[in-house]
């Protein structure tokens, strides 16, 4: 019987430490980033496919400088009703990188009928990037994500799934 009492109070305590560690989410503080003041003098439409597209929004997101990760600059578009897109250019090189996380994201939420109001948070001394809704929603594996809160880590110019907080 003591036997039996002590297993289901380990067993209590552990399901309620994993639930503790699971409603964590990851801070821009985990993720620093050296802030520079790194500008390239242009876009480099050479060796960013795609970026030609988007020239004039670019072109002007490089003229205001840093604002992620210490030394890019993370831009977005409409793409459409409750529909962002974006890319995050690199101010040392002008190279422009395209996320699939970042294609079409839906901002509408599912439970309410609303949009969210920030779609996409970052900080200019931090590598995290947190979309807020439905990331890439254009890519076939994503078409049945649900709407909710994802936090990706910016690292060799990818982002990486680190989190994600589901809506109920």
């Amino acid at each position: 019987m003591r036997q039996s009492i002590t297993l289901c109070s380990l067993f209590l305590l552990a399901v309620i430490s994993v639930q503790g560690q699971s409603a964590k989410v990851p801070t821009f503080g985990q993720y620093p980033a050296k802030v520079e003041k790194a500008v390239a003098r242009a876009i480099d439409f050479k060796n960013s496919p795609g970026a030609w597209g988007f020239r004039t929004r670019l072109t002007d997101a490089l003229r205001r400088g840093v604002n992620f990760g210490g030394h890019y600059i993370l831009t977005g578009w409409g793409c459409g009703t409750g529909c962002v897109s974006g890319g995050i250019i690199d101010a040392r090189t002008g190279r422009v990188y395209f996320p699939e996380q970042m294609h079409s994201i839906g901002v509408g939420d599912d439970e309410t009928g609303t949009y969210v109001e920030s779609p996409v948070e970052y900080r200019k001394n931090s590598r995290l990037v947190i979309v807020h809704g439905i990331p890439g929603t254009q890519i076939e594996e994503n078409e049945d994500l649900p709407t909710g809160d994802y936090f990706y880590e910016w690292r060799n110019n990818r982002l990486r799934l680190v989190k994600s907080v589901l809506k109920k």
